[in-house]
């Protein structure tokens, strides 16, 4: 069984904010999340790994190519 973080620990765990966390959890650019009841989110520590992952470049040109193709 995977081990799941508060919002809030995720967050911090990322070095965001929990509302920065919110607006991507809603906007669809944040990490893979758990419902676990109507009101209370999780964020598996392995979907946290793969979603920093993924913003990992190395340089700002590729960064720069990414955020274009995403908008």
């Amino acid at each position: 069984m995977p081990l799941v973080l508060s919002e809030a620990k995720a967050a911090a765990l990322v070095n965001l904010a929990p509302r920065t966390m919110q607006a991507k959890r809603l906007d669809g650019t944040g990490p893979a999340f758990v419902q676990l009841t109507k009101r209370r989110i999780g964020y598996s520590v392995e979907a946290l790994r793969a979603w920093v992952a993924a913003q990992s470049f190395q340089s700002t040109a590729e960064a720069s190519v990414k955020a274009r193709g995403a908008a």
